[in-house]
């Protein structure tokens, strides 16, 4: 009896070791990896199957990849999008929900990879034309930028402030903290002390100490993307709620240079206040995408008369926000690819022509002077003037 007990208990456990160790076995046990991956990477159930069975139509030998390769999850994304077209539910919920889970894990991995990436180390690695921030405790705040860097100090010019005369301040041996942001990267701080430079007595620069103790300060949390798309632009009054509804009339014209599922960067005629409460409306991949939220900083350059606006958005809807990230990511299905590749290189052949004809057409212009005030106003800058909006 025993013996038979023993049996019924070894002998399926054999049967299962033999299993595991066939080729079909190791597709099981690599399944099984597949599976509990996807569940510790915050994955539903049903979602992981359902991924598993596109990555093996998109041809993975190993599942798994999916989890830390940019490359295999983007491939397999436009694949689901690609379906959800083709059987008209990308627009359902489930859908939505499961693209948003693709997404936050697309995020994810991108971000780990870019805090994997060296850093700054040492003050010596900035460059010349870095703006910096200037923190001199119990005075205030004060801008400037890097004008050189010796192997001793950063030469940076005079600090400047709004606020408190610069010129008044005695700045040699006081410490100070130096903030900055590196494109593409970070924020940084580190510590540092003025110190004194008899050759560049009665200059409008002071010296800072090099440090090896560079700290960052603030990591990104979301990922932005090159892009030229024009937006409508809508102010919204201080007694008005900030809320993402469509507005039905034009709004004025402006121009995203960047995108994330968080924010822009936007180009606009005049000059645009910091903290003005705004709000985008703009197409992408056929879905409206309204943003509303912050302006929180603003370059003017008064040459051109245009302001580069930093916009910080609230949180857009799943719809709006996985396009955005289908357009951040660029995992449109291939053929949609194609179809926007010969639109964006008919639109530069035609750019193209233009500038020929504008050469070739100086001549006749110039004889015609009746023409000069009609074209003016075909040639006059695309975007309007922000300032006269306010």
């Amino acid at each position: 009896m025993t013996i038979l007990y023993l049996a019924f208990i070894f002998l399926p456990l054999l049967a299962i070791v033999a299993l595991l160790m066939t080729e079909k076995g190791a597709a099981i046990k690599q399944y099984i990896h597949f599976v509990a991956t996807g569940l510790d990477s915050g994955f539903h159930l049903k979602q992981i199957l359902f991924l598993g069975k596109i990555g093996k139509a998109c041809g993975l030998e190993n599942l798994t990849t999916l989890f830390w390769s940019v490359q295999e999850l983007d491939r397999c994304t436009a694949e689901i999008v690609r379906r959800s077209r083709q059987t008209a539910t990308e627009n359902d919920p489930e859908t939505q929900a499961f693209l948003s889970n693709l997404y936050t894990y697309r995020t994810k991995i991108e971000l780990d990879n870019a805090k994997k990436r060296r850093g700054l180390d040492s003050s010596r690695d900035m460059v010349v034309h870095q703006k910096i921030r200037i923190l001199l405790r119990g005075v205030g705040v004060f801008s400037s930028k890097v004008v050189r860097i010796t192997s001793k100090t950063l030469v940076i010019d005079f600090p400047s402030s709004p606020k408190i005369a610069a010129t008044s301040i005695d700045w040699t041996k006081k410490p100070v903290s130096v903030y900055f942001w590196r494109h593409d990267d970070a924020g940084y701080v580190f510590d540092s002390v003025v110190v004194p430079d008899p050759v560049s007595a009665g200059k409008a620069v002071l010296h800072i100490a090099h440090s090896n103790s560079l700290i960052r300060s603030q990591k990104r949390k979301s990922i932005r993307v090159k892009c030229s798309i024009y937006a409508q632009m809508y102010l919204v009054k201080p007694d008005e709620a900030l809320e993402s509804v469509l507005e039905p009339e034009p709004g004025m014209k402006c121009l995203l240079e960047d995108i994330s599922e968080d924010g822009a960067m936007i180009i606009i005629g005049g000059k645009a206040v910091k903290d003005m409460r705004i709000k985008l409306q703009f197409m992408i991949h056929d879905v409206l995408i309204v943003m509303a939220g912050v302006i929180r900083a603003v370059e003017f350059n008064p040459d051109t008369n245009q302001s580069r606006i930093h916009f910080e958005c609230g949180e857009l809807n799943p719809r709006m926000k996985n396009a955005v990230l289908t357009f951040v990511y660029n995992v449109l299905p291939e053929e949609e690819k194609e179809e926007l590749d010969a639109i964006r290189l008919t639109e530069e052949d035609g750019i193209a022509d233009a500038q020929e004809a504008d050469v070739t057409g100086k001549e006749h212009h110039q004889a015609n002077p009746a023409h000069q005030v009609e074209e003016m106003d075909e040639l006059a800058p695309d975007l309007p003037d922000f300032a006269g909006k306010q």
